[in-house]
C-alpha cells in the first residue's frame, strides 16, 4: 500500500531532471502518474507502475485546458498537481537580459503554474480536495545576481502559492511550494558551464567546490525533490498550506 494509492497525478516538465524525479516518487507511492513536458517523457512515463506520457506546451492554456479535462475524464479524478516545468537563463545582469529571455522564462516559470492551476482547480473543487505543488527554488527568497529573471520568476511562484492557498482552502485544495537549492540536474551544469567560461576556470572542479561549500556536504538530486513532494502530496501533510518548503542541504536557511 502507498501513501498515494487510487490517486491521479499530472507531472509537468517530467521527462527529465527534478520533473522525473517527481514522477517516480509520486509513482512509487501508487499514484497514476501523468508525464507531462513539451518533450517526450514516453521513458519516465514506462519506468512506472502506472503512468502515461502526454507531450504538452504549458504555456498554451488551451492545450492545457484540454489535456486536463481528459485526464481527469478518462481516470476519474485530478488529485495531484505538480507545477514543475521550468527554464533557465544566460547568466546576464537583468539591464543585460533580452526580452525574448524575460517572457521565455516568465511564460514557462511563472504563466504556466497558472495555466495549469486553472485548468486543475475546477475538477479539484468538484471532488472537494486537491493538491498543487509548485516547484519554486531558493532563489525565489533570495536573489542571486546574474540569475535575475529566472530568480524573479521564482519570487512570482512564492507569491502566486500563497495566494492560492488563502483563495482555495475553502475548496479543500492546499496549495505548497518546494525551494530547491542547487541540484544536480542539467540547468546545474549548464549555468556552471557558463559561470565556469566567464571565470576561465574549470567547470568540474567549480562544481566540486560548489558541493564542498555546502552544509551537508552535497548537491541535491532529483529523488531528493521526488521524495518531499511525495510527502505534501499525502494525507500526512493535510494542514499545510502556503508552504515554501526549503530543500537546499543548508545552502540558504530562511523563513
Amino acid at each position: 500500500m502507498g501513501k498515494l494509492d487510487n490517486r491521479v497525478a499530472v507531472v509537468t516538465g517530467s521527462a527529465r531532471g527534478l520533473g522525473a524525479g517527481i514522477a517516480q516518487a509520486l509513482g512509487r507511492e501508487g499514484a497514476f502518474v501523468v508525464c507531462a513536458d513539451v518533450l517526450d517523457a514516453g521513458d519516465v512515463a514506462a519506468s512506472l507502475p502506472a503512468a502515461e506520457a502526454v507531450v504538452l506546451d504549458v504555456t498554451d492554456p488551451a492545450a492545457v485546458a484540454s489535456a486536463f479535462d481528459r485526464v481527469a475524464d478518462e481516470h476519474g479524478s485530478l488529485d495531484i498537481l505538480a507545477n514543475n516545468a521550468g527554464v533557465a537563463q544566460p547568466i546576464a545582469d537583468v539591464v543585460d537580459t533580452d526580452d525574448a529571455v524575460i517572457d521565455r522564462v516568465f511564460a514557462v516559470n511563472f504563466r504556466s503554474v497558472v495555466n495549469c492551476s486553472r485548468a486543475a482547480v475546477p475538477h479539484m473543487r468538484r471532488q472537494g480536495k486537491g493538491k498543487i505543488i509548485n516547484t519554486a527554488s531558493q532563489t525565489g527568497k533570495q536573489a542571486w545576481p546574474g540569475w535575475g529573471i529566472y530568480s524573479a520568476s521564482k519570487f512570482a511562484v512564492v507569491g502566486l502559492t500563497q495566494v492560492m492557498a488563502l483563495e482555495l482552502a475553502k475548496d479543500g485544495i492546499t496549495v505548497n511550494a518546494v525551494c530547491p537549492g542547487t541540484m544536480v540536474t542539467d540547468m546545474m551544469y549548464t549555468g556552471f558551464g557558463e559561470a565556469a567560461a566567464a571565470a576561465g576556470v574549470d567547470r568540474d572542479g567549480l562544481i566540486a567546490e560548489k558541493a564542498a561549500s555546502i552544509p551537508m556536504g552535497r548537491m541535491g538530486t532529483a529523488e531528493d525533490v521526488g521524495n518531499l513532494v511525495a510527502f505534501i502530496a499525502s494525507d500526512e501533510c493535510s494542514f499545510t498550506t502556503g508552504g515554501q518548503f526549503n530543500l537546499t542541504g543548508g545552502e540558504m536557511v530562511w523563513f
